[in-house]
This record gives C-alpha cells, structure tokens and sequence, in this order.
C-alpha cells in the first residue's frame, strides 16, 4: 500500500485558490505566534528595559522627588563637617527682638549695628533683608500722625505747629538718610569692604520696578545662558538711596524643588533681560573686591557641550570659581546645627563684644525669629532660617566644598541599566532565576555602594533608587515571563506523555523536560507485544452489538495498560486487542527486563480477575468468552527517541 504523506500531497483542482492562501497565511501567523511565544522571555524584558530608560530621561517629577529623597539620606547620614570660616549671621533673634522691640527696627538702629560691625573688623555685611518703604520711624513719616495728616505739608498748618515740624526736621536726621550714609561710609573703607543689598525678584505683586545701577560686570564665555536661568518679571528693590549707596545687590530669591525644600539655591537669576546674582556670590565678590562674574556655558572653552546649548556650567568670581547646574544653581551641603555660626543681633552693640567673633568676616544679617516667617525647608531642617542658607552658600564657596550632580551622572545612570539590563535580558532565561537573582541583586548593592562611595569620598550625586529599581522590575519580567513559559512547557508535556506514561512518570518528565533528548539515540531496551488469542472469533459474535465489543476491549486493555504503566513502561501504541510497550525510554529504567517480565505476570493475573468477573456476569444460557492472552517479551539494542512532530 501506497501511502502519500502532507509534505506530498496535492491541493484539490477542485478547491479555489484563494484557499490554498489563506492557509498559507493562517500556517505562517501560527508559525509566528509559536516564535513570538518562545522569545517571548526576551522581549518582554527587553522592552522593559526600552521604557525603563526612556522615562528615566524624561524626568518625571515623581521620579526626581524619589531621587532627592535619596540624596536628602546621604546628607542626614553623613552632613558637611562645620569648619569655621570668615562667614557668620547676625541674627534678629527673639531676644534681639525684646530688646530692641518688634520688627522693623527704626533704621538708625541697624545703623548702629553696622558700625560697630565695621569697627570690630567686619568686611562685608549682606542682607537677608529688604528695605522697599521709607522707615516709618523717621521724622518724615512721623509727623503727619502726630499732626493729623495723611501726608506732611507745613503750609496748611497753623504757625506754631509749623515750628514745632520744621524744628523737628531741622534737627532729627532722617533715619533713611543716615542708613544709607553709613553704606555708603563703610563702602568707602576700601574696595573689599561694603554692603550687599538684598531684594526680592516676584512673578506677581505690587512691585514693578527695574533694578538700575548694577554694581558689578557680566563676562559670558560660550552659548547665551539667560534661556536656562530662573526668570522673573517683577522684582522688589530697596529704596533708590540704599541700593546707590550699596557696594553690591544681591538677590534672596530661593527656588525650592516641587516637595518645597531648598536643595539647590540660584548663583544667577534673570530679571527681562538682564543677569543678576543671588545674595550669597554677590557678598563673596565684594569681599574679594572682584568686579566681574564670568559665566562659563556650554561650548566655552574646555567645557563640552556636543552642539546643544545645555546652560551654565562654572562661575568664576575673582579666585573662586563655582561648579553650576544648567541652571546657575549650587547644590547645598548643609551641615548639622552650628549655634557658633550665630551672632544675636543685640551682642554687637555690647562693651565686652569680642570683636574677633567678626573680624575680616561676611556677615548676613537676617532672622531666626519664628513670627518673622523667613523660616525654609531642608534636608537637615524642616524649619531652617532662610539667612542660614545664604550663608552656608557662602561657606561653601569659601571652601570650594561643593556637592556636584557632574555632567556625565546621567549617562552614567543610563550605562549602569543598559549594561545590567542586558546581561538580565540574556542571562536569566539561558542559566535561570538564581543566576539572575545574583546578577539581579549584586547590582543593585553595586548601584547602592557605589553611589554612597561617590558621595561620601567625591561628593557627587548619582541615583542609585531608579537603576536599582530598574534592574530588579527587569529580572522580574524575565522571571515571571520565563516561570508562565515553563508552565506553559510542562502542560504541554503533560498532555502528549499522559498518554502513554503514569501520571508519575508524567510529573516526572515535566519537572525536568531536560530528561527527554530529542532525536534517536541507541538503547537496550525491553518490548512487550500483547494480544487477545481468537479474537476475530470473538468479534463474530458482537456483529450486531459493535459497542459491546468496544467495553469488553476496554475492560481487557485498562488492566492491562496499568500493569505495565505502574512498572515504568511506556505504551508504545493499542491495534485493536493488542497492546504494545517498552521500558527505558524516554525515562532511563536500569532494571527495564525484569519491570518488563513482573508486568507480563501481572497482565496474566488480571485476565484470570477479569475472567472470572466475566462469567460471573453471564446470564444463564449465554456463551462465556473467555479471554486468553499471548505475551512476547524480548530485550536488545534499538534506536529510539522522539520523531516527527
């Protein structure tokens, strides 16, 4: 007999050819699944990867807060040493305020609190503080309470209330006027002595004045920076008279980060179109007695830039140069709570002063006060002096300590998840889960080390949370994809060995599928071949009862099939009332001839049972069919594994 098998047959001429295409498509889609399916554990985690990295470089806000929460741990864990230098804070404490009263103090007051400041040494006093109305204790804004008036005009006054105001005038200094004629002195002593003027810049609010008269020049080297500064529109100066008199203005502008804590604090802020500092380098360059900041950006001389205008990366003041993000801002590294950092404001005007406390010092003058409210969040200090923060940046840049996010922190990052992610993608499904725990795992202590090493001894800022996070969400997938395909593996494996094996076996073969080798491979193994002797005979008698012929083969092959199956045989096929099996495949079986032999003698037992089960049921008159078996066992060499498909 001829028998044409699929990979030779012919369509039917009958069939349209629009049939013959559609399965040929349906056959390829299937074939693509089946591909798809398998590198499945690749893919998933692949693109895991893919995302992982593009939302890492599109900086959600959740994401950065996450990564500062870190960077607030190492600075709780292991804060700035405090080390003295030339830098301190006159401080409005409580009780400066119970001994020179509520604030704002008359201005002559602060006058005096300057020049004992400059005569015990000081060089430089910058305020946390500004001065935008006149004193509402001088004589000019007095006078028209005491004379019932909204604004003060001696002609509408009777003669001797005029007397009484212009003697008043003629002999009561403004307090405005005597304010600014001690900056202006102090400014005089030499060029590295003065005051910084602080102001506000405001995206809102009455104030829409320009600043004028800058004290300072602007030098910038590379690409226009003004584009990546912190911009404002409106700002609140000083009065015309303290700012002309200042040495410096300086900017207390602070730009907390979106959980409201100052991490970062500007050099550099934009009011239109012009470039201004902040409160802190403005006071270092008059203490230098420098004239111009020098803005170094992106494309300047040594700094990289790869043809995009990526923002500032150093400021120079005279000897000092200052290391920036993009955006003219320092990263703050604060240290613990310094009382010594703090002078009260009270203690300078004191006999016993020692003036060496401020003596060739920077001194802000600002407030710890609670009701004053000048109070900020930071990674030390949930209630932390706005002053303070000025003057820490100052310390900083005094000491040229300076924690750094450096320009390759990013692409570092990136690198770091790429690399480990790839050897995950590859590693876990070819050597297992252990394999990629360790990988997994070692990696993120790796990005945890590493990233506190470079803190603690550089002073850089790498994120070891979103790449730990990362690689361990990319292990995951290739588990869990790798753990649904085994599954997926072993019910296959079930379903085409229960068949022909115990469930045992079964388990046994889909918990290590490794166990079965495709293709043939020589064996010795143990045949049995069983098969009902008459039968044909027998199935005479069931011509017109075919299902009873069908139950009594059944009821003669499950007997028979279980004695062989719970010796480790395999059943090979059934041909009617024939039974053919093996032992030793696919599972090895040392002691395959003698399972082989105990099933035959149990096969003879179980027909003698079901014998005598059959004649019990036979009605009286009826023909008893007594079945009789021949068994043929033989051992020797084949080839033997799984074939075709």
């Amino acid at each position: 007999m001829t028998t044409i098998t699929e990979g030779t047959r012919r369509p039917d001429p009958a069939a349209p050819a629009e049939s013959v295409g559609w399965s040929s498509v349906a056959a390829g889609l299937k074939a693509a699944a089946r591909l798809f399916r398998r590198r499945m554990v690749y893919i998933i985690p692949a693109v895991m990867l893919l995302a992982g990295m593009s939302l890492y470089v599109s900086k959600p806000a959740l994401l950065q807060t996450l990564q500062y929460k870190v960077f607030d741990l190492y600075q709780q864990t292991k804060p700035r040493p405090y080390r003295p230098v030339p830098v301190k804070i006159i401080d409005i404490d409580e009780e400066s305020l119970v001994r020179f009263g509520q604030w704002p103090w008359p201005r002559n007051t602060i006058a005096d609190i300057l020049t004992a400041a400059f005569e015990a040494g000081t060089r430089v006093v910058a305020f946390d503080i500004v001065f935008a109305e006149a004193d509402r204790t001088s004589p000019k804004q007095v006078l028209p309470v005491w004379l019932g008036q909204r604004q003060l005009n001696l002609e509408t006054l009777p003669e001797d209330y005029r007397a009484f105001a212009d003697s008043i005038l003629q002999s009561v200094p403004d307090n405005d006027a005597v304010f600014a004629d001690v900056i202006k002195r102090i400014g005089g002593l030499s060029k590295k002595h003065g005051i910084v003027a602080g102001y506000a810049f405001t995206d809102d609010g009455p104030y829409r004045k320009p600043l004028k008269g800058r004290k300072f020049g602007i030098a910038v080297a590379g690409d226009d920076p003004r584009g990546m500064l912190d911009a404002f529109d409106t700002s609140a100066p000083n009065l015309p008279e303290i700012e002309r008199a200042a040495s410096g203005l300086g900017s207390f502008n602070m730009v907390p980060e979106s959980d409201s804590i100052v991490r970062r604090i500007p050099t550099m802020l934009r009011f239109g179109d012009e470039i201004y500092p902040s409160l802190s380098i403005e006071a270092v360059r008059v203490y230098q007695g420098a004239r111009t900041y020098v803005l170094k950006a992106s494309g300047a001389n040594n700094e990289g830039s790869f043809g995009e205008n990526t923002g500032l990366n150093h400021i120079e003041i005279g000897r000092i140069e200052i290391p920036v993000d993009e955006s003219g801002r320092i990263w703050m590294h604060y240290t613990a709570e310094a009382p010594e950092r703090f002078i009260p404001a009270w203690k300078i005007l004191e006999p016993d002063f020692y003036k060496s406390l401020v003596e060739d010092h920077i001194l802000f003058f600002g407030t710890s006060a609670a009701g004053l409210k000048d109070l900020r969040s930071t990674p030390l200090n949930l209630s932390a002096p706005g002053v303070e923060i000025h003057a820490q940046a100052a310390e900083q840049m005094m000491l040229g300590h300076y924690l750094r996010r450096p320009d390759f922190a990013l692409g570092a990052e990136l690198g770091f998840i790429l690399l480990l992610g790839i050897f995950l993608v590859f590693f876990t499904p070819r050597f297992g889960a252990a394999v990629g725990a360790t990988i997994g795992f070692g990696a993120v202590a790796l990005a945890v080390g590493g990233s506190w090493t470079a803190y603690s001894e550089y002073l850089w800022l790498f994120d070891p949370l979103y790449p730990s996070i990362t690689v361990i969400a990319i292990y995951g997938a290739s588990t869990i994809v790798g753990y649904l395909d085994t599954e997926t593996e072993k019910r296959m494996v079930r379903g085409a060995f229960a068949q022909y094996l115990s469930p045992a076996m079964v388990e046994i073969v889909a918990a290590d599928p490794s166990r079965l080798k495709l293709g043939g491979e020589m064996k010795q193994m143990t045949f049995l071949f069983g098969d009902v002797r008459g039968f044909t005979s027998i199935s005479e008698h069931f011509k017109t009862d075919p299902q009873g012929l069908t139950r009594l083969i059944n009821r003669f092959l499950t007997p028979m099939t279980d004695a062989i199956m719970a010796r480790g045989g395999t059943i090979d096929k059934y041909m009617g009332d024939c039974i053919m099996a093996f032992w030793n495949a696919p599972l090895d079986d040392p002691e395959h001839a003698r399972h082989a032999c105990e099933s035959a003698i149990v096969m003879v037992e179980e027909l003698d049972t079901l014998n005598q089960a059959l004649t019990a049921e036979s009605a009286e008159g009826d023909e008893v069919f007594i079945l009789n078996i021949g068994i043929g066992l033989n051992t020797g060499d084949c080839i033997v594994g799984n074939m075709g498909s």
